[in-house]
């Protein structure tokens, strides 16, 4: 199989904060939108986001609870202030991880994660950890 998009559908009863957010602070792009969904699309690579209210009447139920979306950016620290300036709460401060990457975390209206990364070099206990995958 060869996957040519991926999209991560969010349950939520705030579908216009929601686009309004991720085309405001990320530069979605509105691709539809309906009384009860709304579809995003990346501007820089083929996936999008999209929301749908959490009960329709043909009687589909979603639940998003426990949701991260994570965004790899090239500077993170740019990216955090420019998400500081335009109001946003942090509810991570920037971080390192042991992993290889530097990290910071806001939430979107709907209480979803949104992981925002830069790579940088792992420890060297993680270098070897990922070494030992290499040779599976």
């Amino acid at each position: 199989m060869k996957i040519k998009r991926m999209d991560a559908t969010i349950s939520t009863d705030k579908l216009q904060e929601s686009k309004e957010f991720y085309m405001k602070h990320f530069g979605f792009r509105l691709v539809y939108e309906g009384d009860w969904y709304v579809e995003l699309l990346s501007p820089t690579l083929n996936a999008g986001i999209s929301f749908t209210l959490p009960q329709r009447e043909a009687g589909e139920f979603f639940n998003g609870r426990g949701l991260i979306l994570s965004f790899e950016v090239e500077d993170v620290e740019t990216e955090l202030q420019r998400l500081k300036d335009e109001g946003l709460l942090i509810y991570q401060e920037l971080q390192d991880k042991p992993w290889g990457e530097r990290s910071f975390i806001v939430n979107d209206p709907n209480g979803v994660h949104l992981y925002i990364f830069q790579s940088i070099e792992p420890t060297p206990e993680y270098k070897e950890i990922y070494a030992s995958f290499q040779n599976k």
